[in-house]
């Protein structure tokens, strides 16, 4: 019985959930760690020499090896890659939810703010790709999920490039949907990450239209409209419709950058009125003799400072960037990979002073923190409370132990807290510890670096649907060394205003790392 079959001697498979050109996706169970996987069966044509079976082989070892290196909330974890019977089999994270094609299919079309919401966050997944120097030349529908908790996830980098990777001796083949490969690709120019932005808009155009952006009746049809004509005006996408065209402007230097991508896609998706789209860049035939266009963006500072308001003195009581893009900052220069200062767990209920956790906490009845299960603390209050929590490997389903790691592991795992920091529309909670009895919903924003805490920081907040202008958590995360820290401010019902808890944030911010510091 295929259900009881077993893989490497630990993974049983037990049905499976999906069917595709290249193979079956399985569901199974690892029986020694004891959780579910999906298994990943690359199906071999009949008839393949030896030297094809290889490097099939190979190339699902090399997906395995990629997306092992790339570690963000919204990339596929791969656990593992196997070669049994010939056959190469990938070992990844289970998701729970379906494909936007098969959504699509499935569901019908998905409202714009949904769609620019899963755009935000398959371009954090790619931004985090192309950091590491990753393209992944396949985006499109089937290989973005959408998960139940509302998180977008990009899947399968069998076609992925990566910077400076030597190809010869390795056949190329032209890997992906024709409706959805970028037209430099097609016309065999430099393939960088401004063609994984052209893929991703013609994926999320396809979410809202129901069709490609180039919809023709055969492939060679629709490989001739993507290397020829604009893409058809979107028709359902509203407001959105803008930001997809110049996504899939045809010249790469026409294509917004991904920040600037971000923000707007993150105004839509969390309603909030954005600044005004530009018009897309002019697209005629290809055929026409013309001079190179000068990219469509000579404004791309004048349209970031209306993306991002600068808040500079009171607010965190440091200057703060409120910026609309989550890109990931650039890697700070020369991180130790020796083990930091932080190798003993340290107790944060005993960080803050009686007088300290008072201001903070005015109704508080009593000033002893109480220790949580992630190590951590939490004072509370009527309508208030204060949480530390030193936040990391454990925040992403690893065993890896916060203590004594090295600062540039803490670095990723800073990223991978900050990225994962996106708007996901509303959000559903209730403390009863503090008053809170029944369910609430909230907004959550996206991350904005601040500066003046710690090695690196950024904040995010969550504000009352009820009230848009009531914000009733702040959060706080900043890099100290080898650990990375969450300090969270909540205050009910309107009882601060926002420069309020923002000031308690950044007060309770740097009190706790004065504290770490003499700690070390």
């Amino acid at each position: 019985m295929i259900g009881a079959r077993r893989l490497a001697g630990r993974y049983r498979l037990l049905n499976p959930l999906g069917e595709g050109g290249v193979g079956t996706v399985w569901l199974a169970i690892d029986d020694v760690l004891g959780r579910d996987v999906a298994i990943k069966e690359i199906r071999l044509p009949p008839g393949i020499d030896d030297d094809r079976r290889q490097e099939i082989c190979a190339a699902a070892v090399r997906e395995a090896n990629i997306a092992a290196r790339l570690r963000h909330p919204s990339i596929v974890t791969v656990h593992d890659v196997l070669v049994e019977d010939g056959r190469p089999w990938l070992v990844m994270e289970l998701l729970s939810g379906v494909s936007l094609e098969r959504a699509v299919a499935e569901r019908g079309l998905l409202p714009p703010h949904q769609v620019a919401r899963a755009g935000v966050h398959i371009l954090a997944a790619l931004a985090a790709a192309h950091a590491a120097g990753v393209v992944h030349r396949d985006v499109k529908p089937g290989n973005i999920f959408l998960t139940r908790t509302g998180r977008a996830v990009l899947t399968d980098f069998g076609a992925a490039a990566i910077e400076g990777e030597a190809t010869v001796g390795r056949t190329v083949h032209l890997i992906g949907s024709p409706a959805y490969i970028a037209p430099e690709r097609l016309r065999g120019d430099a393939d960088g990450p401004e063609g994984d932005l052209w893929s991703l808009g013609a994926s999320l155009y396809f979410a809202v239209e129901g069709r490609p952006p180039h919809d023709a009746d055969t492939p060679i049809a629709v490989l001739g409209r993507v290397l020829g004509e604009p893409a058809d005006p979107p028709e359902r996408a509203g407001e959105l419709g803008p930001v997809l065209l110049h996504l899939l402007a045809r010249e790469p230097g026409d294509r917004p950058p991904p920040a600037v991508a971000t923000g707007m896609l993150r105004d839509m998706a969390s309603g909030r009125p954005g600044a005004p789209v530009p018009p897309p860049p002019s697209t005629g035939p290809a055929t026409v003799p013309a001079r190179r266009r000068r990219p469509a963006w000579p404004a791309i500072p004048a349209m970031i400072a209306a993306l991002a308001v600068i808040a500079a003195g009171t607010a965190f009581g440091v200057n703060t960037v409120r910026a609309a893009s989550a890109a990931p900052a650039p890697k700070p220069a020369r991180l130790s990979e020796e083990p930091g200062k932080y190798a003993i767990p340290l107790k944060f209920c005993q960080m803050l002073t009686e007088e300290q956790i008072r201001q903070l906490l005015p109704t508080a009845t009593t000033t002893t923190g109480k220790p949580t299960n992630r190590e951590g603390c939490e004072w509370l209050a009527k309508g208030m409370a204060l949480t530390v929590t030193p936040v990391g490997a454990l925040a992403f389903s690893s065993e890896e132990s916060i203590w004594g790691a090295s600062p540039r592991r803490a670095h990723e795992w800073f990223v991978n807290v900050r990225n994962a920091a996106l708007p996901s529309g509303s959000l559903g909670w209730k403390w009863p510890g503090i008053g809170a009895n029944e369910l609430r919903s909230a907004r959550v924003t996206g991350a904005e670096p601040v500066s003046g805490f710690g090695a690196e920081a950024f904040a995010y907040h969550q504000y009352d649907n009820r009230n848009h202008l009531k914000m009733e958590q702040t959060y706080l995360v900043t890099r100290m060394d080898n650990l990375v820290v969450e300090v969270c401010y909540v205050v009910l019902d309107g009882a601060k205003d926002e420069q309020a808890m923002r000031a308690a944030a950044g007060t309770a911010t740097r009190w706790i790392t004065q504290a770490m510091d003499r700690a070390s």
